[in-house]
């Protein structure tokens, strides 16, 4: 399973997701903003970033462009609750390979990751 990074400022949002994620056997650590997220991924780069884009001083669609930059193996979902084409168009043109809506349940999330994970099988 690939190692997920969840990247949220909402500390019970990250510790609920990872909940998920080990409940489904990804190995997962979290963030709580991008900068943080760009420092773990400089030791140690995540196959899948799971990042809200709503974030306080850089969002979610900020972190993805890095993303895309530096790692472009990475395959980032995005989860926001805004529901805008304008929005989803930014998101995908800086990178995001999916986008989820908050608030999203798990069989929404999980499907997201197995799209992402293909996403990654195709690309190897």
């Amino acid at each position: 399973m690939p190692y997920v990074l969840v990247v949220d400022d909402e500390e019970s949002i990250r510790k609920l997701l990872m909940r998920w994620l080990a409940g489904w056997g990804y190995q997962s650590k979290d963030a709580s903003n991008a900068d943080d997220a760009i420092a773990q991924m400089a030791v140690e780069p995540a196959a899948i970033i799971l990042c809200d884009v709503m974030m306080p001083i850089h969002d979610g669609i900020w972190l993805a462009e890095q993303v895309r930059e530096r790692w472009p193996g990475t395959a980032v979902i995005m989860a926001s609750s805004a529901q805008d084409m304008e929005t989803v168009m930014r998101m995908r043109k800086q990178g995001a390979v999916d986008y989820v809506t908050k608030p999203f349940g798990r069989e929404m999330l999980r499907q997201a990751l197995l799209r992402a994970s293909e996403r990654l099988q195709g690309s190897t």
